[in-house]
């Protein structure tokens, strides 16, 4: 081999590892600065190309003993549990056991929805609904039960419960959907959904340290404690186990199939890679689970989040831009958690965040963290303004409050703020018999968003409930200014002309 080659490759070779040195530096970085401004406590992994270039633990796995997380700490895994799910499903159709076009019927014939498919169920267009009221009567009947799957059918043939749409008319995420899933894997496969993921999804993929627990309702040993904030305008982290549940059912049940893996950043990671090896799925029924589900009207099925817009396949959200092409994910949350698993299929990233706090940030961290690798620009850390201005104007004042306002207009890339946390801060502090403060906010998110006539509305609204009448009548008749086409505003506008 000639010198000029040799020194070539010995180029491309060190090029290539300061790149990789570097951009594991940026990664990093970016997890302390979010760390540091108190919106990341958990632990993450990188990976580029079949190898993990970035992997950190930032934080406590027990705030209130000072417990250090680790990389095997555990964490309920929540709504990234549906792709396990879907998986499982996708395995029995590669098997022949079942087809997705077949009536959830066929296998469970109690089910009291003849129309309902199995993909229906996969790509959430069922119709179903919800179970966050579905059990209100059952439970006060019962105080002591302990509610899970095979409730749910004979609850919604008691209750006559109605779908809320024809089948595969229109997308709406719905736990339920997942539910009923894992009682076809159990049906199909003669195994307790936990024995078949554990036979057919952990061990093939060496997950040695993933559960599907008995009851998920009492925690595995080296599981994280859960922290969130009791409202809107705390900056003061608390035990869930301090804070009521916003739905009793959520205290008093045992789902599985929609969430309740516990898992770590490392078992995820080689799920990821299993799936993309050819050890859990066939590249076709892959190719299914990442294939936009169309509804019967030939659209796509499709939500916004975060400025995205997502859509869904078969357990698996998806979404492509030019720069990055293809990627597919799943988040999950609960009261004090949140996560992530993100694949770019195109250019074989993938990203894993494992968060015991609920922060929101790890859908926008993760495209973060895909920019990084691809060395393009992305959007720095920044402080949640709404909570620290509602925090410092409930415990400090409006004229401490107003500093931080002015610190916002001066430097308005220091802090990131949407109109719905504002508006939502405002409401809040009303329930809670926060008047003045409600003003202030509902007041300020014009002054943040003053072409937005939904701020006039929502200001007006908190004016007139405050008997403030004739500034109410100047914010609604502002707000159907800026929306001429704001019905309600009119409305309530005419309502108080004509008293």
């Amino acid at each position: 081999m000639k010198l000029k080659t040799l020194t070539f490759i010995l180029i491309v070779f060190l090029q290539s590892n300061f790149l990789s040195a570097q951009t594991k530096n940026e990664i990093n970085n970016y997890f302390e600065d979010l760390h540091l401004i108190n919106q990341f406590n958990g632990n993450y992994i990188i990976a580029n190309n079949k190898k993990i270039i970035a992997e950190k633990s930032l934080g406590f796995s027990d705030l209130d003993k000072k417990k250090e997380l680790k990389k095997n700490t555990l964490f309920t895994i929540a709504s990234i549990s549906k792709t396990f799910t879907a998986t499982a499903i996708l395995q029995l159709k590669q098997k022949g056991k079942l087809n997705l076009d077949d009536t959830v019927q066929k296998y469970l014939p109690n089910f009291p929805y003849s129309n309902v498919t199995v993909k229906h169920l996969l790509n959430h267009t069922s119709g179903l609904t919800d179970f966050y009221n579905l059990f209100d009567s059952l439970m006060v009947h019962y105080p002591e039960k302990l509610i899970t799957n095979s409730d749910i059918i004979p609850i919604l043939i008691e209750n006559k419960t109605p779908l809320s749409s024809l089948p595969g008319e229109r997308w709406e995420y719905n736990n339920v959907n997942y539910c009923i899933l894992a009682l076809i894997i159990e049906k199909i496969s003669g195994q307790s959904f936990s024995e078949y993921i554990k036979q057919n999804i952990f061990k093939p993929a060496k997950m040695k340290n993933s559960i599907v627990p008995n009851n998920r309702n009492i925690k595995q040993k080296n599981q994280v404690e859960q922290y969130t904030y009791p409202n809107l305008y705390s900056t003061t982290l608390q035990n869930v186990k301090n804070i009521p549940e916003k739905f009793k059912i959520l205290e008093r049940s045992n789902f599985y199939g929609n969430g309740g893996i516990v898992s770590t950043t490392l078992d995820l990671y080689k799920y990821d890679q299993a799936l993309y090896n050819g050890a859990l799925l066939g590249k076709k029924e892959l190719e299914e689970a990442f294939t936009p589900t169309r509804l019967n009207d030939g659209k796509i099925a499709t939500f916004n989040f975060d400025d995205k817009e997502i859509a869904y396949g078969l357990g698996w959200a998806i979404y492509t831009d030019e720069k990055n092409g293809k990627t597919v994910f799943h988040d999950g949350f609960n009261t004090g958690l949140s996560s992530i698993l993100v694949r770019n299929i195109s250019k074989k990233q993938s990203v894993i965040i494992l968060e015991n706090t609920g922060s929101n940030v790890v859908f926008p961290a993760s495209n973060a963290i895909l920019n990084i690798l691809n060395q393009q620009t992305y959007q720095p850390t920044t402080q949640n303004f709404a909570r620290l201005y509602g925090s410092i104007l409930v415990n400090n004042g409006i004229a401490q409050a107003d500093k931080l306002l002015m610190k916002y207009f001066n430097n308005t890339e220091k802090y990131n703020v949407t109109e719905r946390e504002m508006n939502s801060l405002g409401y809040q502090l009303l329930r809670n018999k926060k008047i003045p403060e409600a003003l202030v906010i509902f007041n300020t998110t014009t002054k943040i968003y003053p072409n937005s006539g939904n701020a006039f509305d929502s200001y007006g609204e908190a004016l007139l409930l405050n008997n403030q009448k004739e500034e109410a009548i100047k914010m609604y008749q502002r707000s159907v200014e800026l929306n001429p086409n704001n019905e309600n505003g009119k409305k309530i506008l005419q309502q108080i002309l004509n008293k």
